[in-house]
């Protein structure tokens, strides 16, 4: 049993408790149950702050405020959202390309990133090399016959990308497409810039390159001060890249399934032509017509800047911790290892059943050698809520 794993003093009801969650979590797979599945067949556990799933707060209420003026303020719009067909692939894509600064033609509409990702990967990619620890999608959704080959990260260099090895290790596994997250997950590492650029013109001769910038608008990256981080750019210089975007993580909208992929117009029109006409949801469809307002990507910038004024106060103080390794990170979350003898899935399970917070054990991710917990960040009253529960634990 994994409570065996773990010095910490353990009650019997916490050891029935931790033995429910274990087998909640073993029918999940590589992936955390929802809030809603765990309280469901654990109504004993009460949650109070969401640290698993990796969103900004401010964000979601700030897509709720709109929702409520626009739509349920109006019976009628919601309920001809709900009745009617959302709007076909490409005229979500003409309505957004402006926002983004891109060609519409470039532009992929998809239920989620998990759906661009599965696109891609079916349809263009044969042998992936794939740096790990990362998403674990981009290797389980591999189509049936794919070769899939591993970089290996290395925690005691922060999991940093060496540009030079990288290459190296692409070129010397011959896959047809490599796979790069930036800021990667579960890590936070953000590949800079010009290691980047270097990377990409050596493998311009790769069938696909995958650059996943889901949490870039949690980098410091250098931008104008109206627009938002983003690599889309590198679709245009390098023809063999597809920049793929989830919109669930900067703008705290899971539920409602939004991403895009940026990729050679080619792929797009050969995508749309074998399917994904109606991929997306009427509420999804409304999210991007906000994305393509001015005053809407305004306030979000507000927000967003405040937001990571909660990351930089958090990782301050877990950077004075002494019972625990915590990685530096350019995303929402900060991956964290265990000390020798201590179980991260433990840990997990008391957060959850002593504080009513949710975290993720990481015991699942390949390439992690170790004990890992990875916890989202949130809002500041949730953030310090979090830390006191880990120092009450783990020190």
């Amino acid at each position: 049993m994994l409570v065996d794993l773990s010095p910490i003093h353990i009650s019997p009801n916490e050891r029935e408790i931790l033995s429910k969650i274990e087998q909640l979590s073993a029918k999940s797979g590589s992936h955390s149950p929802s809030l809603g599945t765990i309280q469901l067949v654990i109504p004993e556990i009460k949650v109070d702050i969401d640290a698993c799933y990796l969103s900004n707060p401010l964000a979601t209420d700030l897509f709720w405020s709109h929702f409520n003026a626009d739509l349920l303020a109006d019976p009628n719009h919601f309920k001809r959202m709900l009745e009617a067909y959302p709007s076909q692939n490409r005229a979500i894509a003409e309505r957004l390309s402006g926002s983004l600064g891109i060609d519409s033609n470039r532009l992929f509409i998809t239920n989620g990133a998990t759906e661009a990702i599965q696109a891609v990967l079916h349809n263009y990619a044969s042998h992936i090399h794939i740096s790990i620890p990362t998403f674990s999608p981009y290797y389980e959704f591999a189509g049936p016959g794919t070769q899939v080959t591993k970089y290996e990260l290395d925690p005691a260099n922060n999991f940093a990308v060496d540009p030079d090895e990288y290459v190296r290790s692409v070129l010397q596994s011959n896959a047809d497409t490599a796979i790069l997250i930036s800021p990667n997950n579960p890590d936070g590492y953000v590949i800079p810039d010009s290691d980047l650029d270097f990377i990409l013109s050596k493998l311009q001769g790769l069938k696909t390159i995958i650059v996943d910038e889901s949490f870039i608008h949690f980098a410091d990256r250098p931008t104008l001060s109206d627009q938002l981080p983003t690599l889309t750019g590198i679709t245009e210089k390098y023809a063999n890249v597809t920049v793929v975007k989830s919109m669930s993580k900067d703008f705290g909208i899971a539920g409602i399934r939004a991403g895009y992929a940026i990729m050679n117009p080619e792929r797009v029109t050969e995508l749309l032509d074998h399917g994904y006409l109606w991929n997306t949801s009427g509420i999804a469809e409304y999210f991007f017509g906000l994305f393509d307002r001015p005053e809407f990507l305004a306030e979000y910038r507000q927000e967003l800047a405040t937001y990571k004024t909660y990351i930089d106060k958090f990782t301050q103080k877990t950077s004075a911790f002494d019972f625990v390794q915590c990685f530096d990170t350019s995303a929402n979350f900060q991956l964290m290892q265990m000390p020798a003898g201590i179980s991260a899935e433990v840990v997990a399970g008391l957060l959850l059943v002593r504080h009513g917070i949710y975290a993720r054990s990481c015991g699942d991710k390949i390439g992690l050698n170790g004990e890992f917990l990875r916890v989202a960040i949130r809002t500041e009253s949730e953030n310090t809520k979090v830390l006191i529960a880990l120092e009450d634990i783990l020190s």
